[in-house]
């Protein structure tokens, strides 16, 4: 059950990977500022016990202020669904994110630059259901993010290139022996 819990916690660092507001950078703010959907998203988990591969995520909405809180908001969105081995056990799971999620980050650079995530600033009904063979496990995204036990959640490192109508984030999180390396891909909503 850790596992699932753990999965299921990477995989919202892919999604919060996508949370950017914009508290710096004034050059050319129009690129990431304004409303953003997800296309696709991906995330690699790796560590001594795990080994696992997710995809999907279509759908999510964001709402990047020039300056402020930003919002995401699950409703509607595709699950995320993969595969890999726990414990060199073959396992399958899906990972369903649902409602609204607000958190303030800052912002670095303008059509390419960092972010970096405010842990204790996350607010929302945000909720994340892991199912992984028997095993259904419900958790609040804010709470988890709040607490550091997200295995990022929050963008911490998170590196972005905005060009047009287009925004791609990639992140890689280490945190308690697990790598976690995620890429979305949004467009212009």
């Amino acid at each position: 059950m850790r596992t699932a819990a753990a999965a299921g916690a990477i995989i919202l660092g892919a999604t919060a990977a996508a949370v950017v507001s914009a508290s710096a950078a004034t050059a050319a703010p129009q690129c990431w500022t304004g409303s953003w959907k997800v296309t696709s998203a991906s995330a690699d988990l790796d560590s001594k016990d795990l080994k696992f591969k997710l995809k999907g995520g279509a759908g999510i909405k964001l709402k990047l202020p020039k300056s402020g809180t930003a919002t995401y908001d699950f409703t509607g969105s595709k699950p995320m669904t993969g595969s890999g081995r726990v414990k060199g056990v073959p396992t399958k799971a899906t990972l369903t994110l649902s409602k609204k999620l607000t958190i303030k980050t800052k912002l670095t650079g303008s059509a390419q630059g960092g972010l970096t995530g405010k842990p204790k600033t996350a607010r929302g009904d945000a909720t994340l259901m892991i199912r992984s063979g028997l095993v259904t496990q419900n958790l609040n995204v804010a709470r988890e993010v709040r607490r550091n036990g997200d295995m990022g959640v929050v963008p911490r490192d998170a590196r972005y290139t905005c060009k047009g109508k287009s925004l791609t984030i990639r992140q890689t999180v280490k945190q308690s022996g697990l790598v976690s390396k995620t890429v979305w891909r949004l467009k212009r909503a």
